[in-house]
């Protein structure tokens, strides 16, 4: 009996190594399974299949979706080298006759933007920016289901939270236009801090997860101050509770810790526009937050079940439209889906469930953090309070919505993975198989059906083709009928950033920017310095005096949006002919822009 013990012993502790690496390679397939689900919904849902598709971007001009344009200028001043992370933001074809001054806005997310950029410079703009929307979707995938099995997730429920995460309605809303926004992926760690936080012992100075929780932290501090600002208020909260409860401070300082490695993170990106303004002087028009926005764009439990406008089921998209426009009050996608939405639902339902029953102990914590985001972040809540005093900086709380999401979903897969795990004791392994894995499809079905949206039409597609086109050979022609490095006026005079004209989105005159290699354009520097109010001066001097401005600093033509003016611009070419610039004007063929040069025969 003796010598057949390690025998025994040996055999068992090859088995169970076996059953690990199996369980390892079923866990690796599971991931590269969600990846390409997710990587080929991304596709269904944007219409990207062919080379052309992928060198077109999904917006364009569209009105709604124009900070786009910035997006791409950013992209492309950062592949020139002229954004790069931690030095000053100057972009020399821009703002003429000086330079296009970018340092004054804080650039939180410069690795990110390093990330885009690169991807612009290798497969050129509109491509780069697709490959990087979807490598979003893919990191907040990955990451969700990361966090789901380090948190004793099953590997099917995992992989449905995970979907759904990466399929979030949200980051599809914010796509392409706010790509800063749209990169969610490191949301699901903060679920990890929160819980080592807010649970005894807390975190303890030294201990690995310590660590983990600092690395975190500072990785949250690189990225959208939006998610270190909840990140941040959540961690404190919790090991705050955590130390009232356990009459220690040794849980809240380690979480001060926490915060303040976010901190860190943050002030180092800051460190180029605080520098900046140290030697040049404060700007303080260059961010202007009004109150209103709090309240506008506020987070509103109504939107969390309201469906976006491209939904694949029409009741559901004509239900959302109508919606949309009888709203007085506006949104930036906080739909949380069917699967959101269900795991909301269990969350809240067990936290009521724990009230009736008198046990404010059994509420999760989970409830409490999204009941903390809505008394903060909805519209008239903390957050506008704030706001009311003068701290306008989170205008859009509807932004918190995904948070909400990211913690509804792995709450509700924890559940499910526990029934699972109770059902063990009652249910045949084959069967229990079977049903768990019958559930997770038909969850993943309703994912599918229910969060990608509908696919641009191929007129769509076409359309945004052409618009681009015509920009791209526009630029061109300027390029050939211009002197190399000419400097161009552009009109209407728009401050820059964040600042409209009547008929011209804010950023479309950086339209030619992306296109031009040799020219510089008067729009695009950062509003509130003194140097560019010239410009903003020329509309109270008579015409011809202006122009003799404009040509006096060095400018070689003139570009009109004709949006921006009721005549379409048709006046001021009169009154330049009129002047003696009789050149032959060169007009887009999108006809909404045309070239003037300064040029007398």
């Amino acid at each position: 009996m003796k010598r057949d013990t390690p025998a025994r012993s040996c055999d068992g502790e090859k088995k169970d190594h076996v059953a690990r690496q199996a369980e390892r390679v079923t866990v690796l397939g599971v991931a590269a399974a969600l990846l390409a689900l997710v990587a080929l919904a991304w596709c269904a849902g944007t219409g990207r299949w062919s080379a052309a598709d992928w060198n077109t971007p999904t917006q364009y001009l569209d009105g709604f979706y124009c900070d786009i344009i910035t997006t791409l200028a950013g992209m492309r001043a950062t592949a020139d080298g002229h954004c790069m992370p931690f030095f000053w933001k100057i972009i020399p074809e821009l703002g003429a006759p000086f330079d296009g001054n970018w340092t004054d806005f804080p650039s939180i997310e410069e690795l990110q933007s390093l990330f885009c950029g690169a991807l612009g410079k290798a497969f050129g703009l509109f491509a780069g920016l697709n490959l990087a929307l979807m490598v979003g979707h893919l990191l907040a995938a990955a990451t969700m289901f990361l966090v789901a099995r380090s948190l004793d997730c099953s590997p099917p429920w995992a992989f449905v939270a995970a979907l759904a995460y990466g399929l979030a309605p949200f980051i599809f809303a914010q796509s392409p236009h706010h790509i800063t926004v749209a990169y969610v992926w490191h949301i699901p760690l903060f679920l990890l801090v929160w819980k080592w936080v807010s649970t005894a012992p807390g975190l303890e100075f030294g201990e690995p997860r310590f660590f983990w929780a600092l690395g975190i932290a500072f990785l949250t501090g690189l990225q959208n101050v939006y998610y270190t600002n909840i990140f941040c208020q959540l961690t404190l909260l919790g090991a705050g509770f955590l130390s009232l409860r356990s009459g220690s401070r040794r849980p809240l300082n380690a979480a001060l810790a926490v915060i303040a490695a976010a901190a860190a993170a943050f002030t180092l990106m800051n460190l180029d526009t605080w520098t900046f303004r140290a030697v040049n002087g404060p700007n303080p028009g260059a961010v202007v937050r009004e109150y209103k926005w709090l309240e506008i764009y506020g987070l509103k439990l109504v939107d969390l079940v309201v469906p976006p406008t491209t939904h694949q089921f029409n009741l559901f998209a004509d239900f959302a439209k109508a919606h949309r426009a009888a709203a007085p009050l506006q949104d930036e996608g906080s739909y949380l889906g069917i699967a959101g939405l269900a795991s909301l639902g269990l969350l809240v339902a067990t936290a009521i469930s724990a009230v009736v029953r008198n046990r404010a102990n059994s509420i999760p914590m989970e409830a409490w953090q999204v009941l903390w985001i809505v008394l903060c972040f909805s519209t008239g809540g903390l957050n506008a309070i704030l706001g009311s005093f003068g701290f306008t900086l989170f205008r859009t709380g509807c932004r918190y919505s995904i948070v909400i999401l990211a913690i509804a979903l792995v709450y509700a897969a924890q559940r499910l993975t526990a029934l699972q795990k109770a059902a063990a004791f009652l249910t045949d392994p084959a069967t229990l198989r079977i049903g768990t894995a019958t559930a997770a499809i038909a969850a993943v079905l309703v994912i599918l059906w229910d969060q990608v949206p509908q696919a641009p039409t191929r007129e769509q597609t076409a359309k945004i083709a052409r618009q681009i086109e015509a920009d791209r050979e526009f630029v061109a022609r300027m390029e050939a009928a211009l002197p190399p490095n000419a400097m161009v006026f552009q009109l209407p005079i728009m401050e820059f950033p964040e600042s409209p004209a009547p008929g011209v989105p804010p950023y479309d005159h950086l339209r030619p920017y992306l296109y031009s290699r040799q020219l510089r354009f008067s729009f695009g520097s950062m509003k509130g310095r003194p140097r560019d109010q010239w410009q903003q001066a020329l509309g109270k001097v008579p015409f011809e005096k202006a122009i003799e401005e404009i040509k006096g600093r060095g400018f070689a033509a003139i570009t009109i949006n004709r949006n921006g003016f009721p005549d379409k611009g048709k006046q001021f070419e009169e009154k330049l002919r009129g002047m003696g610039f009789e050149k032959p004007p060169i007009d887009s063929a999108a006809g909404d822009l045309v070239c003037i040069p300064l040029e007398k025969n």
